[in-house]
């Protein structure tokens, strides 16, 4: 695969690092704060294929179950981040969601009640499964509404035949959403290569870096209007915009960034020709204070995070992002239909 593109905006906002950091938080938490609804789940349904006219499954339908078990129990352990073993949450969790697991362990050893981390069921009620020679390899679960009263989207990976599959993220369906119709498991679907457009309004990594520049600029991105209005994207757009308008007159700044996160984006063919991809970023908030201005003081998880409380007036807060998308045939518009986000590193001074 190609190295990730790096998408960045920047526009310059008065403030006292104390406002801006709540920003930095508002958009840390999007995920969270906006997700009130369940989505429905479409049936899936396939005919039978006659055996040895497609590559092979992942894993099969019954491994899988046993695979996403076995991996989500870990996650299960960690339900107390204050408590969690984070070398054994290692040995089944992986890329952005044990990130974020980490972060909430840090955040709770302060004494601070961390942001959600990630899924809050995992009891699976469907697979998709590729259909994929060699490695790495992956393959989704979907899970039973939690708490939250959303379901769930569970992505396991495998770099190579001799490592277990990890759980790699655990995006939540957004409010009204739902999952683009695959393959049934026992059918798998066909992989898209992250740079392959056949038949489809972009190519999935183009997708990703897309919805990228959306976030960062809104309504003001070049491919604001390739992608349907959802929570996420709302959310934090309007805080950006929100945090810029309250903060002008001061004179601080506030700087954004958002990294496609390596070899993140896969995906594959969903039942009517589209395909659903799945990507993960990293991005970043610094927020500035004036110079010679009054210093800000750090919310409670912010602090936890940068491991120091006291003035600041310079904050920058890192997050890792998990978005799913339905991209629909044809030229239509393309969906973001899950995420998960959340804050994994704070450095202030």
């Amino acid at each position: 695969m190609r190295p990730p593109r790096t998408t960045r905006a920047r526009a310059t906002t008065p403030a006292a690092a104390r406002a801006t950091t709540r920003a930095a938080a508002l958009a840390a938490c999007a995920a969270v704060l906006v997700l009130p609804a369940c989505a429905e789940l479409p049936a899936v349904t396939a005919p039978a294929a006659a055996a040895g006219e497609r590559t092979a499954l992942v894993v099969q339908p019954a491994q899988a179950a046993r695979i996403a078990e076995a991996a989500t129990a870990a996650l299960g352990a960690a339900g107390d981040p204050a408590a969690t073993d984070l070398d054994a949450l290692a040995a089944r969790v992986t890329g952005p969601e044990l990130d974020l697991r980490r972060a909430a362990a840090t955040v709770a050893a302060a004494g601070v009640a961390p942001p959600a981390a990630g899924a809050d069921d995992l009891d699976a009620i469907s697979s998709v499964l590729p259909r994929q020679d060699g490695w790495p390899r992956w393959f989704l679960t979907v899970t039973e509404p939690g708490e939250d009263s959303k379901p769930s989207v569970v992505v396991l990976r495998s770099p190579s035949a001799r490592e277990p599959y990890r759980v790699w993220g655990t995006p939540s369906l957004l409010p009204g959403a739902s999952l683009p119709t695959t393959g049934a498991p026992a059918d798998g679907a066909a992989v898209v290569g992250p740079d392959e457009d056949t038949n489809l309004p972009m190519s999935p990594r183009a997708v990703a870096e897309r919805y990228a520049d959306v976030l960062l600029h809104g309504d003001d991105s070049e491919f604001a209007d390739r992608f349907t209005a959802d929570a996420y994207r709302s959310s934090v757009v309007s805080s950006a915009q929100e945090q810029t308008g309250a903060l002008e007159a001061a004179g601080g700044s506030l700087t954004q960034e958002r990294d496609l996160l390596d070899d993140s984006v896969v995906a594959v063919r969903t039942r009517d020709g589209g395909a659903l991809v799945v990507a993960g970023y990293r991005s970043s908030v610094t927020a500035r204070g004036p110079a010679g201005g009054r210093p800000g003081t750090l919310q409670d998880v912010a602090a936890a995070l940068a491991g120091r409380d006291g003035d600041v007036t310079s904050v920058t807060t890192v997050l890792e992002e998990v978005v799913v998308f339905a991209v629909p045939p044809g030229d239509g518009q393309v969906s973001a239909v899950a995420v998960q986000s959340g804050p994994v590193s704070v450095e202030a001074s």
